[in-house]
């Protein structure tokens, strides 16, 4: 059924393009008058007023103003009625009416039912398809450190149905491994209960081996005991940390007794801290060697944590042996901010020793079999020093995860080129480039344990915002409907809408034919611009074949009106 609105526009066309001459000129078209259809109450008024209702699959014409004017507020009213593409405007104001004004009236009715019929014929053309996304509300976190626990935590708590994923059997990370975290010395596994998992999914022994990005959601492939499962997501979090370096056989490593980690020493003191161990067994001379593996040329970065840390471990170490004697020898202290600097001050007066050494690569560790001395290298007026140890402490960097490297892999997420994950620098640090996927934590770079908790909080509110935000009604989407959409059987898979999106939309699937990614499409149409083949298809713009069925639809085209 074909239905006309002829919209009178206040008598303005009315005046020029009577409706009796239309309703002849059109006689089977449906012609149906208003005053005026430019606003929501109006369109809704004059289909109230009909006598009989139009059936749902009518197609149903404008005949009014361009869309530049006020003709895109009535096919909006309009849509709220009628199936998506089953209306459809015909400019018979500026391309018709006004330009014509000094013409014969035959000539101006005849140029606007041509106009009418073309619209038609548009419509009867059209084959578009609703494309819509699947239904993916949740959230995974990936990581169950601190940054992934906070993440995980506050989307529970605001109500998003939330997923984390641990490889390890249970989830902490960091702050199952260590004793106390600076700078207020709190015990590590208080702050690990200060955040629950209630309300969240824990899949403890699991590893998320690959994601990637599939109609409108995230798919993960989820790894655990019982083999490989894929699983749908709206948003994802990359909270999957770093690990510390190994000091490698530096400075005796692995040939002599007594050096070793930070984290050795960490756990060492923890456990006399809780009663595990006596205080006997802590070293009596240590000597802390800080950037041990790290400012150098295979990992030329500070990595942010290790002098906090030494620091820490100082203080630790001389409050349960207080005869002990701690020397920090450093290229220079790391200390930001006001409660480190207070920390580091308080070593100072707490009788640590803290040296400065240009090059750490001429500090010698002596010994037979066990550390007996650190030999310092020469000052610059030649003098010599010597340090009496029993435990030399190399303090090394963290660097990131085999995780961080393969989720960017199979994202598309960008990787600094110490591959750190890399966000919107420095603006939005926290978004990634992948579409609905965050980042938190030390997988972008050293971050201190409060540190990363408010980084997962922060990623878990922006992913909570993109799930409740994203999903935009299909009958809101502006310029007459959904995303663009592949026609598989034409498809060659020569990929030149991938390269010619420039929102990333487009991408070649496993069948290596194109597919759309229906939340990132913007409409710009270049997929279907530069498709040779026709495969590519944006909704509501005309095709070929519906640009020739309108030029067709008018087989005697008037002459353009002066």
């Amino acid at each position: 059924m074909k239905v006309c609105l002829f919209c009178a526009c206040m008598g303005t066309l009315s005046s020029t393009l009577p409706e009796a001459a239309l309703r002849e000129a059109l006689p089977d078209v449906r012609l149906i008058a208003a005053d005026r259809l430019c606003d929501a109450a109006s369109c809704r008024k004059v289909l109230e007023s009909l006598s009989e209702p139009l059936p749902p699959h009518a197609r149903v014409v404008v005949a009014a103003c361009s869309r530049g004017a006020r003709g895109a507020q009535a096919l909006a009213c309009l849509k709220e009625t009628f199936p998506l593409f089953a209306v459809d405007l015909a400019d018979i104001r500026e391309a018709c009416a006004w330009p014509s004004a000094g013409a014969d009236q035959r000539e101006r009715v005849a140029q606007a039912a041509a106009l009418i019929r073309m619209a038609f014929a548009r419509l009867e053309r059209s084959r578009a398809e609703r494309v819509e996304p699947e239904s993916a509300d949740g959230a995974l976190v990936i990581g169950g450190g601190p940054a992934g626990m906070a993440a995980a935590s506050t989307l529970a708590g605001l109500g998003v149905p939330v997923t984390l994923a641990e490889r390890r059997p249970a989830p902490g990370g960091m702050l199952n491994q260590l004793g106390r975290l600076f700078p207020r010395m709190e015990n590590a596994a208080d702050v690990k209960a200060s955040l629950p998992l209630d309300g969240v999914e824990l899949l403890a022994g699991s590893d998320v081996i690959a994601v990637r990005r599939e109609n409108g959601a995230w798919l993960a492939e989820i790894r655990d005991a019982k083999g490989v499962t894929p699983r749908r997501f709206g948003a994802v979090i990359v909270a999957v940390g770093a690990q510390p370096v190994l000091p490698g056989g530096k400075f005796g490593s692995g040939s002599l007794k007594g050096v070793i980690s930070q984290m050795e020493l960490d756990t060492l003191l923890s456990a006399v801290e809780r009663g595990a161990k006596t205080p006997d067994k802590l070293p009596s001379r240590a000597v802390f060697i800080q950037c041990v593996n790290a400012r150098d040329d295979a990992a030329p970065y500070c990595s942010n944590v290790c002098c906090p840390t030494a620091v820490k471990n100082a203080l630790r170490l001389k409050a349960l042996s207080p005869d002990a004697s701690v020397t920090v020898l450093n290229r220079q202290m790391v200390m930001p901010g006001v409660a480190l600097e207070a920390m580091y001050r308080n070593a100072m007066r707490e009788g640590v020793r803290f040296l400065h050494v240009d090059d750490m690569n001429d500090v010698r560790v002596e010994g037979d079999g066990t550390v007996q001395a650190v030999r310092l290298p020469a000052s610059p007026d030649g003098a010599t020093e010597t340090l009496d140890a029993d435990c030399v402490v190399c303090s090394t960097p963290l660097r990131p995860t085999p995780a961080a490297a393969r989720l960017a892999e199979s994202m598309g997420l960008r990787a600094d080129g110490m591959g750190f994950l890399l966000g919107h620098e420095p603006a939005h640090p926290l978004e990634s480039d992948g579409e609905g996927a965050f980042l938190c934590g030390s997988a972008r770079w050293p971050a201190f344990v409060r540190q990363a908790e408010d980084q997962g909080r922060a990623a878990a509110v922006m992913a909570a915002r993109y799930l409740r935000e994203r999903r935009m009604p299909m009958d809101e989407i502006p310029e007459d409907g959904p995303a663009a959409f592949i026609r598989e059987a034409r498809c060659s898979g020569c990929g030149r809408c991938v390269d010619a999106c420039p929102h990333g939309a487009c991408h070649i699937a496993e069948n290596r034919k194109s597919s759309v990614d229906a939340q990132l499409c913007r409409r710009c149409g270049s997929c279907a611009a530069v498709c040779p083949c026709g495969a590519a298809v944006l909704p509501g713009a005309p095709s070929p074949r519906e640009i020739m069925a309108a030029l067709g639809a008018n087989p005697s085209p008037q002459r353009r009106l002066a």
